[in-house]
């Protein structure tokens, strides 16, 4: 499970309404949430994921790239860079690491 920061979490409601069952969904909730589309390509040496700004594609960010050949992973790869902060400053944690640093900081 992931929590996902794509807007504040004011209280526990929030982190329940906020979390999804793996990395696809947090970041399709990322990419939704930054209004881009996006697509995976291969390349010669690996994928890339293109993200396009729906409103205005000249403002669509570089694409993310990975050197994993293999589909599935340049794909987790990929989603996993995405949901970094590099989309707009959203981001998503495993479920278990964030509950680790609210006990740390408690």
């Amino acid at each position: 499970m992931y929590v996902v920061f794509a807007e504040e979490l004011t209280d526990e409601q929030d982190v329940s309404n906020n979390t999804v069952q793996n990395l696809e969904q947090a970041f399709a909730r990322i990419a939704c949430r930054c209004g881009y589309d996006y697509h995976f390509e291969p390349e010669e040496s690996g994928w890339k994921l293109v993200l396009t700004d729906v409103e205005r594609p000249d403002c669509s960010p570089e694409p993310v790239v990975t050197t994993y050949i293999k589909p599935r992973d340049a794909k987790h790869d990929l989603m996993a860079q995405a949901v970094d902060g590099r989309l707009k400053g959203h981001i998503a944690i495993s479920y278990d690491d964030f509950m680790k640093s609210r006990l740390r900081s408690a």
